[in-house]
């Protein structure tokens, strides 16, 4: 009788290979199953540093797993500068796609995906194309996914190499001919040159590609996606063009945070920070490593906060805007003297085109100081149609139920005789114009009986010099902006305040003037008539009131 003693081994041999076997299948399904997961994984193909966590990479890959599968069609992510954006969104992100089961609802996942990836430059394209390429040809990647996806030997360059299942990655810049070309996902990594996006020519020039071919160059326009992931360069850069579209989702994460402009997402995601200045990514950028950067506040600005500002400063400044502290009834709660709404009309719902919009003032003598006060108490922008669509009012519907419903559907008519109404304008200026006329006409015929009359106004001088003629009601301190302040003194303005002071910053570089447009509107007439009285124009008038007015008869003729 034999005895066959490497049994036992080859039993353990084989328990071990199917035991390493049920391991890989166990974690391809955790990676399959999470972009981040999978990110961390695949990070030695890619680059030979350690792995470094944050919150801020779960983020962005979580709204990336919600564009995959058809949740988001547009994204635009705004972070500073070397945060790994780039291996996560441009090189990473597309193989995991690849490896998702396909599904004819998401042409995105699945080894048959087609990406389009574009940068500023051929270079910067082709070494992310190749770190990509890198990712797939690896041993990591091909044991776990190589029956699926592999690249085919009939096309494998780097500007552009396909899958053996169907699959294409295009690499390219915007200034390349590869944007001609389709594909399911397009992916605009970084599309300025921060040394260039001052230049109007060049960064126009990105705008326009977007514009008339990157658009119209899609597989399904039912079910193709757009990535934009830059670090923001200029007020109208190509994030400043994307997000003019109502449809894109915007992931904006600042270096270091701003709780009034706390981001919120679709997907039910918002900024986990709690205090002011709080640091996007401690553990790499702190104080100390974010410090050079500061030196320039406009690099700072843009690049790490994601809130350009103009170089050279602007005729309005932020801080010149005064704060009038919204009281604890979250109510104005100032006697009002006057107030005033002023008008900028361009009716259409056109998304290239102006806004439409609407400022409204009220006069306000300060009870302290016995200084007047203009305080912005509304405004809003939109595109909007003249007129919009009539909607019934259901059977005992409460007012603010009704107007929650009926709102979206109104047009510009329709919004201004609202906020004139709520807000109790006593005058409301549109410019002398052809629109114009037909705002006021409108107006007056739907809403005769209105309690605000309404004020054609000539406006004399261009843009510049009407907005030049209202810095010194600024300079003096007379324009307030509704805002609250926490116990530290911190000032949050309200949102649409903060939108108004933001545009006049802008101005005259900023994309839209309409805004400032109907503040100079407003302030110029509100002196005109004078309301908008400088304190030193104030002083002079009872200075010269007590030096001719009349002396008075004594009391008793005679007495001392």
């Amino acid at each position: 009788m034999s005895v066959d003693f490497d049994a036992p081994s080859d039993r353990l041999r084989t328990l071990a290979i199917a035991t390493a076997k049920l391991k890989v299948r166990e974690e391809r399904a955790l990676l399959e199953g999470s972009l981040i997961e999978f990110f961390k994984a695949a990070w030695p193909q890619v680059d030979a540093a350690a792995y470094q966590h944050n919150w801020h990479l779960e983020a962005i890959a979580e709204h990336l797993e919600a564009v995959a599968f058809g949740q988001i069609r547009k994204l635009c992510v705004n972070l500073p500068p070397r945060h790994s954006k780039t291996l996560l969104v441009s090189v990473t992100w597309p193989a995991w796609c690849w490896v998702q089961k396909p599904d004819e609802r998401y042409p995105i996942i699945g080894p048959a995906g087609k990406f389009m990836c574009l940068s500023y430059g051929d270079q910067l394209a082709l070494d992310n194309a190749i770190l990509a390429r890198r990712l797939i040809e690896s041993q990591w990647f091909q044991e776990r996914w190589g029956q699926h996806v592999q690249i085919s030997a009939d096309q494998d360059a780097k500007n552009k190499f396909d899958t053996t299942l169907g699959g294409t990655r295009i690499s390219g810049s915007f200034r390349g001919t590869v944007t001609g070309r389709g594909a399911s996902c397009r992916i605009y990594d970084d599309p300025h040159k921060m040394d260039e996006v001052e230049s109007q020519v060049v960064r126009e020039g990105v705008l326009k590609v977007y514009d008339t071919t990157l658009k119209s160059r899609v597989t399904d326009p039912r079910h193709t996606a757009e990535v934009l992931v830059a670090q923001r360069g200029h007020m109208n850069d190509l994030s400043a063009h994307f997000l003019a579209d109502p449809d894109v989702v915007h992931l904006n994460l600042p270096a270091e945070f701003d709780s009034t402009r706390r981001c919120h997402t679709v997907i039910d995601w918002s900024d986990p920070r709690e205090e002011d200045g709080d640091l996007l990514w401690p553990d790499r950028w702190g104080e100390k490593e974010l410090a050079p950067f500061k030196r320039d506040p406009f690099e700072w600005a843009a690049q790490w906060q994601q809130m350009p500002r103009v170089r050279g400063g602007a005729i309005i400044k932020e801080d010149w805007w005064q704060v009038y502290e919204i009281p604890k009834s979250g109510r104005f709660e100032f006697v009002s003297e006057f107030t005033v709404a002023a008008l900028d009309t361009a009716f259409t719902e056109k998304t290239t085109n102006d806004y439409s919009a609407l400022t409204v003032w009220s006069v306000t003598t300060d009870p302290k100081t016995k200084n007047r006060r203009v305080i912005l108490i509304d405004a809003w922008k939109k595109r909007l149609e003249l007129h919009g669509i009539y909607v019934p009012r259901l059977p005992d519907e409460k007012e603010v139920n009704y107007i929650r419903r009926a709102s979206p559907q109104w047009g510009l008519v329709e919004w201004v005789e609202f906020t004139c109404s709520k807000r109790r304008v006593d005058r409301l200026l549109v410019e002398n114009s052809a629109r114009g006329h037909d705002v006021v006409k409108e107006i007056q015929k739907l809403y005769g009986n209105a309690t605000f009359g309404t004020h054609a106004v000539t406006v004399k001088g261009d843009k510049l010099s009407r907005t030049h003629g209202v810095v010194d009601i600024f300079t003096d301190g007379i324009v307030h902006a509704p805002a609250t302040l926490d116990e530290h003194g911190n000032v949050a303005f309200r949102d649409w305040a903060d939108m108004v002071i933001r545009d006049c910053a802008e101005f005259p570089w900023g994309a839209h003037d309409d805004v400032m447009d109907t503040v100079s509107m407003a302030l110029r007439h509100l002196r005109d008539i004078g309301l908008a009285v400088r304190k030193s124009e104030r002083q002079y008038d009872d200075e010269m009131s007590a030096r001719h007015r009349p002396a008075t008869a004594p009391l008793y003729p005679g007495s001392l």
